[in-house]
């Protein structure tokens, strides 16, 4: 989720902001549990012809809404990836088409000359045109909210024919074309019929308006949302799955128990300790490398963090090895800068502090500073944060520092960094990019433009940093933009503002007979349920 994040796995949740409310889901989502989706209720009844179609992955926190609009939230684009489409799609780190055939920018990068497949159909039949493109982009930029921050440079879409569109930005934007996998392509009369007042929010919150290869078709708040195919999909079928079920079973504990019953097939959130024991057993233990960092942002103004001495031996003060053995298992490896070490342009000769406590202590010293008290947020529930939270404070008390911690809600997180006042001294999150481009990260984190309004967690303002990832999105050379990106990993490195804590891997455990699944880092805590064989 950007939300938020992982239990017991040391594997993240998500963490990305929602702003419509869950009650309204629950609420709304008053779908038939019938016709492909209510098989899955039975889910141990492994013998049925029934059950032996339907896929059921364990997930452990439910979306708060089924709009697209939202999808830059993983809980939300795990649900929307089986029943939407989308212009281009990442395969792996490689951008791919996917409803578009062909995508050209123009000369001055200032435009995106687009070619359609003119085989899609919605769910209820309609062709998918160039005016859907139209449509869904235009709302996101009405709404301002979600995905919106990822096609911050959108300004207008000409519709020439069916097939053929010209999206026009208000900028030169390089990662525009990645951001597009992030824009879920609406069913624009189906949407506009049931608009309301709020742009078809509250409609879309809880029901379908795609044609992708699978349709909602049932929610049960909290427990489950049921999918069943789309018969009329253009990529066809072999052997995946006639219906699936996302099962809500927030316990690492029951999700183990789940699989191993044959309840579910595919769980997420199984602890690092039953992995062995699973894989010997059978199952499969899926471990990738992934774009998500797990940091610690410092609050930059009106804090004792202000102080960047302070800022630099809490950096030297953690033990980053600890992190890796005993918090991850070691499914995952040590960060480099604020930059994953997956991401392309990324530098690994950026300063990386290790643990060095008497390093630490005579920064403290230099700066003339004792009796420090800091208070850190962190997200509930997530295994990996609570063990981090808990290192960091006996770490920083090694030094003199008193750590006090304090557990919240994801949304209680956002809540917080809406004004300098309320945003914690520390706030440690997960880093979940959209896509594989370092726009996603340096930009989103660490650009000025978010304070207050976004993921800027601490407040960060450096104005060189700013200039240079606006370089990076503009420039149309791979060297160009990565030269502007090592800049900027060097200089955040230099301000320690970020405690880069450690690069997780995601593990995930499916049963046997289930084929095709493979992690994407462009959908990071998702089941891409199209590519999985059930057998």
């Amino acid at each position: 989720m950007h939300h938020p994040i992982p239990p017991s796995a040391g594997r993240p949740r998500r963490v990305r902001p929602l702003r419509l409310a869950a009650a309204a889901l629950a609420a709304s989502l008053a779908l038939a549990a019938c016709g492909g989706g209510g098989s899955a209720g039975a889910g141990g009844s492994t013998g049925s012809d029934a059950r032996k179609q339907t896929l059921i992955i364990a997930e452990n926190e439910p979306p708060a809404t089924f709009d697209p609009v939202q999808a830059d939230n993983s809980t939300v684009d795990e649900v929307v990836i089986p029943a939407y489409d989308t212009l281009l799609r990442y395969e792996g780190s490689e951008l791919k088409p996917s409803v578009a055939t062909e995508w050209t920018f123009s000369e001055d990068g200032k435009s995106l000359d687009v070619t359609l497949r003119d085989d899609v159909t919605f769910h209820d039949g309609t062709k998918l045109t160039a005016a859907d493109v139209k449509y869904t982009l235009d709302r996101v930029a009405r709404l301002g909210i979600g995905v919106a921050s990822l096609v911050s440079a959108y300004d207008s879409t000409e519709v020439v024919d069916d097939t053929h569109a010209t999206i026009r930005l208000k900028r030169p934007y390089a990662p525009f074309a990645s951001a597009l996998t992030r824009v879920y392509l609406l069913n624009s009369k189906l949407v506009t019929a049931n608009a309301g007042d709020d742009d078809g929010q509250k409609w879309l919150a809880s029901n379908d308006a795609g044609s992708g290869p699978y349709k909602l078709t049932g929610y049960t708040s909290n427990q489950e949302a049921r999918f069943t195919r789309h018969d009329g999909y253009w990529g066809g079928f072999t052997n995946q799955a006639k219906d699936v079920v996302f099962r809500y079973l927030p316990q690492a504990a029951t999700q183990k128990t789940a699989l191993t019953s044959g309840d579910v097939d595919i769980a997420m959130d199984i602890a690092p300790t039953d992995w062995a024991s699973m894989e010997s057993s059978g199952y499969t233990v899926d471990k990738a490398d992934t774009n998500v960092q797990l940091y610690v942002f410092a609050k930059m103004k009106d804090s004792p963090l202000s102080n960047p001495k302070l800022r630099e031996a809490i950096s030297y003060a953690y033990d980053y090895d600890q992190h890796i053995s005993a918090i991850l298992k070691g499914a995952g490896k040590k960060a480099v800068g604020p930059l994953p070490g997956g991401m392309s342009c990324f530098d690994e000769t950026t300063p990386q502090p290790g643990r060095d406590v008497a390093k630490a202590k005579q920064l403290l010293a230099e700066a003339g500073l004792s009796n420090v008290t800091l208070t850190m947020s962190y997200l509930k529930a997530t295994a990996e944060m609570e063990q981090a939270a808990t290192l960091l404070q006996s770490n920083l008390s090694e030094i003199g520092v008193k750590l006090n911690l304090e557990a919240i809600t994801y949304p209680q997180y956002v809540d917080r960094l809406k004004t300098n006042e309320t945003t914690p001294d520390l706030g440690m999150i997960y880093g979940f990019p959209a896509y594989p481009d370092p726009d996603a990260v340096l930009y989103v984190q660490f650009h000025s433009s978010f304070i207050n309004n976004g993921q800027n967690s601490g407040g960060y303002d450096n104005p060189e940093v700013d200039k240079l990832v606006e370089q990076g999105q503009q420039a149309t050379d791979e060297a160009e933009r990565c030269a502007a990106y090592a800049k900027a990993q060097h200089l955040i490195a230099g301000d320690h503002y970020a405690l880069n804590l450690a690069n997780s891997q995601y593990v995930t455990v499916l049963r046997q007979g289930l084929t095709g699944y493979t992690y994407q880092p462009a959908h990071h805590q998702t089941v891409d349920v199209y590519k999985v064989q059930v057998g």
